[in-house]
C-alpha cells in the first residue's frame, strides 16, 4: 500500500471510530442540560446512555460479522449513514421518547462501525505496519472518550447540546466520500448469515448489559440472558457457518487480553462517570470547568500513546501493558485518597497525570495482543469482541459501583469508594496481565 493510501486510510477509520467514542461520554458532561431541557426524571435521563449501550454491545457481534460477509467497507459506510442520520434525528428530538429512540438506533450505527474499523485495519496494513496502526487505534480508545468529555462540555455551555449531536452529520458526510474513494473493498465472504445464531447472540448480550446495567429487574435480566448465552454456545457449537466461531477461544493468550479488556474498562469507564458527577457537585463546576479539569489526563494520555509504537518494538506488548496497568492501578489509588476540600491539583489532577500516563500504555497493547495472531476470516469477530469486552465491562463496573453508592451514608463519601471499587477492577485486569507475562515471558522474549 502507497503511503498516501496509508495516511488516508489510517484517517478514515480512526475518525470513524473516534466520533462513536466521542458520543459514548459525551453525555456523561451534558446530561443534565438534556434533561432539563426535555424535563426528564433521573431514571429516565439514564437512558439516554443506556439506549446507546444497548445496541452499541448487543450488535457488535452482527456488525462484525456482516463486515466479513459483504465487506468492510461497504459495513463501513451503511454504519456511517445510520449513525448520520440518527445523529441529526437526536439533535432534533422535540421530546424524551424520541430521543431515547434515535440515541438506540444511533448505538445501531456505531455497533457496524467500531468492528469494520479495526478490521479494515488489519486487512490494509502488515507486519510492522499494522502494529503501529493498531497501536494508534488503541491509543484512540481513550483519547476519543476523553475528548469527549470536552468536547460535550464545550459544545453544551458554547451553543447547545443538540449541537454535540449536529456535528456528527458534516463529518460523516465527509468520511462517505473519502471511504468511496480511498478505502480498499476488501475481501468478501460469500457465506449466510447465521441467522439463530445471530438473534439469540443479540438477545443475550440485551438481557445482560440491561441487567447489569440496573435497567428493570436485575436477577430476571440476568438470568434470561445467560440461559440465552448458554443456548447461543450450544448452537455455534453445532452451526457450520457461526457468528461466534468458537475456534477465536483456542488462545489462551487472546482471551486473557479478553478479560483484561473487560476489568480494565469496569474501572476506567466508573471512572469517566463518577469522576464528573464528584466534579460538578464537590467542586461546583459548571460542564466546560469539568471538561476542562480533565486536559491533565487528555494531554498526558496522548504523549504515552505516541511512545507506545517504539516501546512495543523495545520491550513488546505483554510487557508495556502490564507497565501501563500498574501506573493507571497507582492513579487510581491516589483518587481514594481524595476527601471533601481537598485540593484540585494534589488530588484529583496528579492521579489524573497518572492514570493518562498508564492508559496510554495499556490500550493499545491489549489491542495488540488480542487480534495479532487472528486469521483473517476471523478478523471481523474478533475486533468485535474487543467492542464487546469494552461495552460489558463498562456495563459491569457501573452497575456494581453505582449499586454500592446507592447504599452509602453520608453520600459524600460516594466518591472516595468509587474510586476504591474502581482501583479494584484495575487491579485485577493487573492479576490478570502479571499471568499472561508470566505464561507466555519466553514468546515475548
Amino acid at each position: 500500500m502507497q503511503k498516501k493510501q496509508s495516511i488516508l486510510t489510517i484517517t478514515i477509520v480512526l475518525v470513524g471510530y473516534f466520533i462513536i467514542l466521542v458520543d459514548t461520554s459525551l453525555v456523561f458532561t451534558c446530561s443534565k442540560e438534556i434533561s432539563s431541557s426535555l424535563q426528564m426524571t433521573a431514571s429516565l435521563a439514564a437512558w439516554i446512555s443506556n439506549a446507546y449501550a444497548l445496541t452499541f454491545g448487543s450488535l457488535l457481534l452482527l456488525g462484525g460479522k456482516l463486515g466479513d460477509i459483504f465487506g468492510r467497507r461497504k459495513i463501513f459506510i451503511i454504519g456511517l449513514i445510520i449513525f448520520g442520520i440518527s445523529s441529526g434525528l437526536v439533535g432534533l428530538s422535540p421530546t424524551a421518547g424520541l430521543l431515547i429512540l434515535f440515541r438506540a438506533i444511533q448505538g445501531i450505527g456505531a455497533a457496524i462501525i467500531a468492528p469494520a474499523t479495526l478490521a479494515i485495519i488489519m486487512d490494509s496494513f502488515k507486519g510492522n505496519d499494522r502494529v503501529v496502526a493498531i497501536s494508534i487505534y488503541g491509543a484512540m480508545s481513550g483519547i476519543g472518550v476523553s475528548l469527549g468529555l470536552i468536547v460535550g462540555a464545550g459544545i453544551t455551555t458554547i451553543l447547545s447540546w443538540r449541537w454535540g449531536f449536529f456535528v456528527n452529520i458534516p463529518i460523516v458526510i465527509i468520511l462517505i466520500i473519502l471511504s468511496l474513494n480511498f478505502l480498499q473493498k476488501g475481501t468478501i465472504q460469500h457465506e449466510k448469515i447465521d441467522l439463530n445464531g445471530s438473534i439469540f447472540s443479540c438477545l443475550a448480550l440485551i438481557f445482560i448489559i440491561n441487567g447489569i446495567s440496573g435497567i428493570g429487574s436485575h436477577l430476571i435480566s440476568l438470568t434470561i440472558g445467560f440461559l440465552l448465552l448458554v443456548y447461543f454456545i450450544y448452537h455455534e457449537y453445532k452451526s457450520d457457518k457461526p457468528i461466534l466461531p468458537l475456534a477465536l477461544f483456542g488462545s489462551m493468550k487472546r482471551n486473557l487480553a479478553y478479560i483484561i479488556r473487560f476489568t480494565y474498562s469496569s474501572a476506567i469507564t466508573s471512572f469517566w462517570f463518577f469522576t464528573p458527577l464528584m466534579l460538578q457537585s464537590n467542586f461546583h463546576l459548571d460542564p466546560i470547568m469539568v471538561g476542562i479539569s480533565f486536559l491533565p489526563m487528555t494531554i498526558f494520555n496522548f504523549i504515552s500513546a505516541n511512545l507506545v509504537s517504539d516501546l512495543t518494538k523495545k520491550i513488546g506488548s505483554i510487557k508495556l501493558m502490564t507497565g501501563g496497568l500498574i501506573i493507571t492501578t497507582i492513579g487510581f489509588g491516589g483518587l481514594t485518597l481524595y476527601q471533601m476540600g481537598s485540593n484540585y491539583w494534589l488530588s484529583i489532577a496528579l492521579p489524573m497525570i497518572t492514570i493518562g500516563i498508564g492508559q496510554g500504555l495499556v490500550l493499545s497493547p491489549v489491542t495488540n495482543i488480542a487480534v495479532e495472531d487472528t486469521p483473517e476470516n476471523l478478523s471481523g469477530v474478533s475486533s468485535s469482541m474487543i467492542n464487546v469486552m469494552l461495552q460489558i465491562g463498562g456495563a459491569f463496573g457501573l452497575a456494581i459501583l453505582s449499586a454500592t453508592s446507592n447504599l452509602l451514608n453520608p453520600q459524600n463519601l460516594a466518591f472516595h469508594y468509587q474510586a476504591q471499587g474502581i482501583m479494584l477492577f484495575s487491579l485485577i485486569a493487573l492479576i490478570f496481565s502479571l499471568v499472561l507475562r508470566f505464561k507466555f515471558k519466553k514468546y515475548e522474549n
